[in-house]
């Protein structure tokens, strides 16, 4: 199982980031293009084509970013472009369902396709329903399942989201949990893939310290010592190899 480091703009400046990824490179990195084309192309660049996913924004457009109709479209004309520019192989539709509805995302994704001359990734969210994962899995080799970062999906509910994984999974295709990260209970889902921007939020915001032991990522919430103040950009830094030894377990992960 590939397990993408997302957010890997934030966290560290550049030279602490630049000396991270060259004592810990990661395997596989996601970029939104929300972050703009110079971040996406970065990121390309440490894991190379075949290891880089490019997030469309659109969850940042979910979380409250408000966008015109007009704006979209400038935005995915963009989006195509840099796809094209740099011939990206991976790269997720715009499934901004909730704000323009499905029938627009539908057809943006139809003139992606059209344009950049193969398939995007779909994003199947529960609104969707299972039918539609059903011809997601006729249509397409790899597809991914959005909700889990907003917690549009409940754990009483991934039963069921296991169910449409296996069902894919028994069709040769690939499918992706997008911001799916609950380590513990990874391997009991049959993704080809997920991503997760914890290993940085968790570090810079919770000051939560990551350690990989015994086939898992573990967390300690680091107690204040007096006046003291933790380094933050340290703890990333630090983070990200942890991630990295998690990453390099992960792949070896097969069904």
């Amino acid at each position: 199982m590939r397990v993408f480091l997302a957010a890997t703009k934030s966290g560290m400046n550049k030279e602490l980031k630049e000396k991270t990824i060259e004592k810990c490179k990661p395997l596989y990195i996601l970029e939104t293009f929300f972050n703009k084309e110079k971040a996406c192309l970065e990121a390309m660049n440490v894991v190379g084509n075949d290891n880089f996913l490019l997030d469309s924004g659109a969850f940042s457009f979910m979380n409250g970013t408000e966008i015109s109709k007009e704006e979209m479209e400038n935005y995915i004309d963009r989006y195509i472009k840099f796809i094209n520019d740099y011939n990206i192989k991976y790269f997720f539709e715009v499934d901004v369902d909730v704000i323009f509805g499905l029938e627009q995302v539908e057809k943006w994704t139809e003139k992606i396709e059209s344009e950049v001359g193969r398939q995007c990734i779909p994003v199947w969210h529960k609104t969707r329903g299972v039918e539609y994962w059903k011809k997601l899995c006729a249509t397409y080799k790899y597809i991914a399942v959005g909700g889990f970062a907003i917690n549009d999906i409940k754990k009483q509910e991934y039963p069921l989201i296991q169910k449409m994984v296996e069902y894919a999974y028994a069709r040769n295709v690939k499918v992706h949990g997008l911001g799916f990260t609950k380590t513990k209970i990874l391997k009991s889902f049959k993704f080809y893939s997920v991503d997760s921007s914890s290993w940085t939020i968790g570090a810079s915001i919770g000051q939560q310290l990551y350690t990989f032991k015994d086939e898992d990522i573990h967390i300690r919430r680091l107690e204040k010592e007096g006046n003291k103040k933790t380094d933050l950009k340290k703890l990333v830094a630090h983070s990200m190899c942890e991630w990295v030894k998690y990453q390099k377990f992960m792949d070896g992960v097969r069904w």
